[in-house]
């Protein structure tokens, strides 16, 4: 056991210690609730948000179940959800329902399954190892950036292959404003017009890097649209399941944001932690740096996830009256999943706010509702398996290079749409010797 209780505390989302004004309500609940949620979720199991059917917020895992998992249909995504999925992914798998998710889930399937997810591994490693001959030593370098450029490598070197002619570092940086004008809401949003309108309004598909992802995905739809296939990848698999050039569309956020910020935040707590990262260190020098069921390694992975959740909200809406977490929900009624803080809920973990590995050591008890870094039931994050592959992989090859400490800015964290510092996540990287 690594964890020393005198060590300070890693960064923290800082949530209000109230209830939200009618203001933050009317301004900021679509686009940021998290923003309007207040501590008191952190030791309470559900609080209401005020106004009349405004959102519950729920954080029991028997609750969060009981809405996951939706064994008799009695919840389903909102309007904005439903939204979001369609202005990333058009009618492809994350946006579809009923048989067209199906039919397009279990043909995506094989992409994700443990050999696959293995036989991938040598690209990841790969990639990191490029990186790491690039990178400058002189300067702080920003995770979150140099890790989106190897995700994106990785990402289009093994699920979307057929672009050699890429630029990855162009697709890397395209990719986060393409999210944040996806993820964008507001009062416009609440219009009894279609979301067609709302959309022209909001300026959908004239952003710049909304236009040259559409054009990436449209030329690897070309280039892929009919077989032979060298490789089994996504656009191998999904064609003829469902709209090729809006499935590869939406992999491309869905692959690459929410790893490279689960990855950078990774090695910024091995940062903060020098025992941490030299134990995952010694133990990826002393075994092959690929092989990602490392035991210490993928514990760090496990609570970097729980600390620093890749969706850190899960919305859903009641297609009925219902009753959940002592609460009568009426038809229509949004029901949020604070995933952020049921990560760090009192009742649920000890020293929540702690960076603390071993709580994922090989026989520790855990409520499995209480972790839920890719979410559950049906709708559970298809790659998630593949990401955390990624994450272990990534770390090991790049601790084997450098020593990483911390570097300034201090990071401010955002939780509208994924997990993220406002200032990004900064540090010294000093190349090892010998």
């Amino acid at each position: 056991m690594l964890t020393e209780t005198t060590q300070a505390l890693p960064p923290r989302y800082v949530s209000p210690a109230g209830p939200p004004s009618a203001y933050a309500m009317l301004t900021r609940a679509l686009s940021d609730p998290a923003s309007v949620i207040s501590d008191a979720i952190y030791s309470d199991w559900s609080l209401k948000l005020p106004g009349p059917r405004s959102p519950v917020v729920v954080s029991h895992p028997d609750a969060v179940r009981q809405v996951l998992l939706d064994k008799d249909g009695a919840f389903g995504r909102n309007r904005q959800l439903r939204m979001l999925m369609r202005r990333a992914w058009g009618k492809g798998l994350a946006a579809a329902e009923g048989e067209s998710w199906s039919r397009q889930r279990q043909a995506a399937a094989p992409a994700f399954k443990p050999a696959a997810v293995q036989s991938a591994v040598p690209a990841m490693a790969a990639a990191a190892e490029r990186a790491a001959r690039s990178w400058s030593t002189d300067a702080p370098i920003d995770l979150s950036v140099a890790l989106a450029r190897i995700v994106t490598e990785i990402v289009m070197t093994t699920l979307l292959t057929g672009l050699d002619d890429a630029d990855l570092d162009a697709i890397a940086a395209d990719v986060p404003p393409f999210i944040r004008a996806a993820a964008h809401f507001g009062l416009l949003d609440l219009l009894p017009v279609p979301d067609a309108w709302i959309d022209r309004l909001r300026g959908m598909g004239r952003g710049a890097p909304e236009q040259r992802l559409r054009a990436v995905a449209a030329r690897l739809a070309a280039a892929r649209a009919t077989p032979p296939d060298r490789v089994q990848d996504i656009a191998a698999l999904m064609r003829g399941a469902g709209p090729l050039a809006d499935n590869l569309l939406g992999f491309l956020p869905a692959g690459l944001e929410t790893t490279a910020q689960a990855a950078a935040w990774g090695l910024y707590l091995l940062a903060l932690y020098p025992d941490w990262q030299d134990a995952v260190y010694r133990e990826a020098l002393a075994a092959d740096a690929t092989d990602p069921t490392l035991p210490i390694g993928r514990q760090v992975v496990q609570e970097t996830l729980r600390l620093y959740p890749p969706g850190p909200i899960l919305v859903r809406a009641a297609l009925r009256h219902s009753e959940l977490q002592d609460h009568r929900l009426h038809t229509g009624q949004v029901v949020i999943l604070p995933v952020f803080a049921i990560h760090r809920h009192r009742q649920l973990w000890d020293r929540p706010d702690a960076f603390d590995p071993d709580r994922f050591a090989p026989g520790a008890a855990y409520d499995r509702g209480a972790f839920l870094p890719f979410g559950a039931g049906p709708r559970l994050c298809i790659a998630a398996a593949f990401a955390q592959t990624e994450i272990a992989v990534m770390m090991a090859v790049l601790l084997r290079h450098f020593r990483f400490t911390p570097a300034a800015p201090e990071p401010v964290i955002s939780l509208k749409t994924t997990t993220h510092s406002l200032t990004g996540l900064h540090v010294i990287a000093t190349p090892r010797r010998g």
